[in-house]
């Protein structure tokens, strides 16, 4: 499937290039900067301590992640109750604000405040997270990418999804590579997205059709019951006395549309042929996203 999705692609840009090629009009490319906007950027989860993030976004040539803003203001809202007043440290990426613990269903409320009176907001409730009822293992083989028969790992998770309003998630997978070290070293893996759940799109217009989502799925096809959702953990990672963290994480729809365009845009960036993806925003007066998640986790031990 991807290699014919890679000759699909080929084909069309080998089309546009012919197309272009036999236009006598000569066009004229030039970049125009946009004004800078402010951009906001929050994800509560329950708790944690709420962390923001201020700047300026940047111009398209800039080499900058971000700019720096001066002279702003930011205020906390949780559940309609101011909790804090305070000045951005224009030297901060991120700024910790302890005062505030998050809790399940808390609604934050965020806003920044320029000199000139300019105000930005976003705001987010914190969902209740789901629960993983089982994880069940089993070795298995599986045919890889380069169509090698490989020893892999099947992990089953069930998971029982609330009924009353639809549910976005997130499954990621840290690998420990040897549990008696202390403290024990993780990172994220990239595990075979072998359930259906993973290939539901909600945006029918994407063309590239192996843009890794990042084990993002909702309750589509199986709304307010039990269900059991399969991927593969490949066999570079199935050494003796290592071990893996499941995370099963419950979104807002702001993180699930905010994570999803964004890798949209990013895939779509190398293709100047497609239509530029707009990344979800939910920042008034701005961009970014302000989007809460929770989340619950289960340890696999190899022996």
């Amino acid at each position: 499937m991807k290699k014919y999705n890679y000759i699909t692609v080929c084909l069309t840009l080998f089309f546009y290039i012919l197309l272009l090629a036999g236009c006598e009009k000569k066009l004229e490319y030039q970049i125009t900067n946009q004004e800078p906007q402010i951009v906001m950027y929050a994800f509560p989860m329950p708790d944690s301590t709420l962390q923001l993030h201020a700047s300026y976004s940047t111009q398209i040539l800039s080499t900058n992640d971000y700019d720096k803003i001066e002279d702003l203001e930011y205020m906390v809202a949780v559940n309609g109750v101011n909790q804090i007043n305070d000045q951005y440290p224009p030297e901060a990426e991120w700024v910790n604000i302890p005062e505030i613990k998050n809790k399940i269903n808390d609604t934050i409320q965020i806003t920044y405040l320029l000199k000139d009176g300019t105000s930005i907001t976003g705001s987010t409730t914190i969902p209740l997270p789901v629960s993983i009822l089982n994880l069940d293992t089993a070795k298995t083989s599986y045919i890889n990418d380069e169509g090698d028969n490989e020893n892999m790992l099947r992990c089953t998770l069930e998971l029982n999804d609330p009924e009353s309003v639809d549910n976005y998630y997130q499954i990621r997978v840290d690998h420990i590579q040897d549990l008696s070290s202390v403290p024990p070293v993780k990172h994220t893996i990239d595990y075979i997205k072998e359930d259906k759940v993973f290939l539901i799109r909600d945006d029918e217009s994407v063309l590239l059709t192996d843009v890794d989502f990042l084990g993002t799925f909702t309750d589509h096809l199986f709304n307010g019951s039990n269900n059991k959702i399969n991927f593969l953990i490949p066999e570079k990672y199935l050494k003796q006395n290592a071990g893996f963290i499941v995370y099963l994480y419950s979104l807002t729809p702001e993180y699930y549309q905010f994570l999803r365009t964004s890798l949209e845009e990013e895939a779509f960036r190398d293709y100047p042929i497609f239509e530029p993806v707009n990344i979800y925003s939910n920042i008034e007066n701005g961009i970014g996203v302000v989007a809460g998640l929770s989340v619950d986790t289960c340890t696999i031990v190899l022996n």
